[in-house]
């Protein structure tokens, strides 16, 4: 059953053993039908599962629903392990559901983010550059609340992935899935 194309999709791992740990997240290239895929796959019988689809929490209330609209969905199939992963790997890396809007409002707060996750990410190799979109008062900004991490390699950028995927960092749990070096450069988030 095909709801459209994926923008991203992350299977959760276990960075011990590598096994899903039973869910996952995905995007919608078409925001619009995320409410369609979530009403068609919630409670499908799946083997002798059956699937919990919903969209992801962000971790922060707030009335916007253009935000909500970006929101992730997150499938999870208690006990069943799928083979999948964050897309074809590159040297950038895309974290998710790490941090919202208003936590990026804050300049000192934002600094704080954007070295936590300098420090975190240089555990796994050289982070040549990370680009956090900020929100601007009355505009749209394209891939606010995502952060994209440039990496020396696409060797080390797999093992940012690898790690990161799952972990939880201001009590929500991360989404990563690999971006198009291209678009990155361009600035197109």
């Amino acid at each position: 059953m095909s709801f459209g194309q994926l923008k991203a999709f992350n299977l959760v791992k276990d960075s011990a053993t590598g096994l899903s740990k039973g869910y996952a997240f995905c995007e919608y290239a078409d925001v619009s039908i995320t409410d369609q895929a979530i009403a068609g796959l919630n409670g499908m019988q799946l083997g002798d599962k059956k699937l919990i689809v919903q969209r992801a929490s962000v971790g922060a209330k707030n009335n916007q629903m253009n935000l909500q609209a970006q929101v992730p969905v997150q499938i999870q199939v208690p006990g069943l392990n799928l083979a999948a992963g964050a897309g074809p790997a590159t040297e950038i890396l895309c974290l998710m559901n790490m941090v919202t809007p208003d936590e990026l409002r804050d300049e000192e707060e934002y600094e704080d983010i954007l070295e936590d996750i300098k420090e975190e990410c240089n555990k796994y190799g050289v982070v040549r550059s990370v680009e956090i979109p900020r929100p601007i008062e009355g505009v749209e900004v394209p891939g606010c609340g995502k952060v994209f991490v440039e990496f020396n390699s696409i060797i080390d950028c797999q093992k940012a992935q690898q790690n990161l995927a799952g972990r939880k960092f201001a009590n929500r749990v991360v989404v990563t899935s690999y971006y198009d070096p291209d678009r990155y450069h361009r600035r197109e988030f």
